[in-house]
């Protein structure tokens, strides 16, 4: 399943709406503002209006749009039936309606360490990427994982992107077992670097390539060989949970990986 749509709620907006409200609010209660005669007041209102109801699609906030919608719709009235009284009803109006409707939503902080991890899930994987279009699903959705704090869904997406990567492999080294991944690769690997150069003189991938790609693979089994079940030629993720740090340790190696192969593999 792909990584659900997370909403962007900028608290900052948030507040600055809520700070023009109040300001226009107390101008109108002190009589210091007519609306019909503040051309410019009127227009600044009218835009944050504007941008509030474009925030209220956005986060799904019906009633409050409903209220905006009705006082933009008395600004462009001709007949200016909109008082100043009415007016400041109806930006309180507004505004509590507005904190009701916050209030039904649940909001998430990011830490700003992770936040790259969120926007540029692509940074440093640009060449992976364009070799091995299948694995982009798995890379972003690794990335995006991780910003989230849901490392085992992190690690299990890093294994998924190897595993694309090793079937490539293995369809360049002529693997023929039929569950290509990562058991029938390594396997092809260990017997072609065992039987030597000399018997795989057509190979497409330089033998001392090989032997560093495989001591590479080999060392990220080893690594998480208590992590993860490579039965059947397949990665699974048999635990739960994961430190962010071993999650992230995994990713690196993964994209090391992942890199090493777009760079040597004539595909």
């Amino acid at each position: 399943m792909s990584l659900l749509e997370i909403i962007r709620a900028l608290a900052g907006e948030y507040v600055q709406i809520a700070v023009n409200l109040d300001t226009a609010m107390g101008a109108l209660a002190q009589g210091k503002l007519d609306i019909w005669q503040d051309d410019e007041h009127r227009g600044g209102l009218t835009s944050v209006l504007e941008t509030l109801g474009s925030l209220c699609i956005t986060y799904e906030m019906p009633v409050t749009r409903r209220f905006v919608d009705k006082i933009i719709v008395c600004f462009r009235e001709e007949n200016k039936t909109l008082s100043n009284e009415l007016l400041h009803q109806y930006l309180h109006q507004l505004r509590e309606t507005f904190i009701a409707e916050l209030s039904t939503k649940l909001f998430f902080q990011m830490t700003s360490g992770k936040v790259l991890f969120f926007e540029s899930p692509w940074k440093g994987w640009e060449g992976v990427k364009d070799k091995f279009p299948d694995a982009a699903t798995d890379i972003e959705e690794m990335s995006k994982c991780f910003a989230l704090s849901r490392y085992a869904a992190c690690v299990f997406h890093s294994l998924l992107v190897v595993e694309r990567g090793l079937i490539a492999l293995g369809r360049e080294l002529r693997v023929t077992d039929p569950k290509l991944g990562w058991d029938a690769t390594c396997g092809k690997m260990q017997q072609i670097i065992v039987a030597g150069h000399a018997k795989y003189p057509t190979l497409s991938i330089g033998f001392p390539i090989l032997e560093q790609i495989n001591q590479s693979a080999q060392a990220m089994k080893h690594a998480w060989r208590n992590k993860v079940n490579h039965a059947a030629g397949q990665l699974t993720v048999m635990q739960a949970d994961f430190a962010p740090d071993v999650a992230e340790e995994i990713m690196v190696a993964t994209r090391a990986f992942m890199r090493r192969l777009a760079t040597d593999l004539p595909i």
